[in-house]
This record gives structure tokens, sequence and C-alpha cells, in this order.
């Protein structure tokens, strides 16, 4: 079962390319506008794309583990040593509802 509280690594890369398309365009923009030069204008985007989308990536992870600001579920604290198997992880999630933590859906 995936840890339902940390994203992906992959979600950081997806999250990281989107932004990056948006900012490099702006860059590109901003340099124009400055510059009225077309090709300069590409080619410091390109230098920009590629060295903020590896800042970005690498500033994201280390947001991750920063704890600063973030809610700590109380179930956390249970010191589980292996991942739950869906069986097991039901079973959980039924007791729970029969005490009255989490509602039927």
């Amino acid at each position: 079962m995936r840890d339902a509280y940390k994203d992906a690594h992959y979600r950081s890369v997806l999250k990281a390319l989107s932004w990056r398309v948006f900012a490099t365009l702006t860059t590109i923009l901003i340099v124009f506008a400055f510059t009225k030069k077309f090709v300069l204008s590409l080619e410091i985007g390109a230098v920009e794309v590629v060295l903020k989308l590896i800042i970005y990536y690498f500033h994201e992870r280390l947001w991750s583990v920063i704890s600063f600001g973030k809610k700590k579920h109380p179930l956390s604290l249970l010191p589980v040593k292996n991942k739950l198997k869906e069986e097991d992880f039901n079973l959980i999630k039924n007791k729970l509802k029969e005490l009255g933590y989490i509602e039927d859906n």
C-alpha cells in the first residue's frame, strides 16, 4: 500500500515540469521585452529551464522531509515495521469505523 501522506517522486517531477513550462515562457517573454532579440530570449530560456528544473526538484524533495507546518497524524506514532497488507488495512479501517473515528462512506 502506498504512503497516502507523502508525494511520490514522479509527482514532484510532474509538478516541476508543469511549473517550468509557464515560468520559462515568462522568462522568454521578459528577455524579449527588454532585448527585442528572439534567439537570445530562447537561448536564455533553454538554459534557465534546465537549471531551474533541477533546482526545483531538490527544493520540493527537501520540503517533503521538513516537518515544519505539517500536521502529524496520530496513527503515525504506532511503530509499524512493515507495509500493511490490504486485508490488514481493511481490518484496521473497519475497527476505526466501529470505534467512531471515521465515518462510513
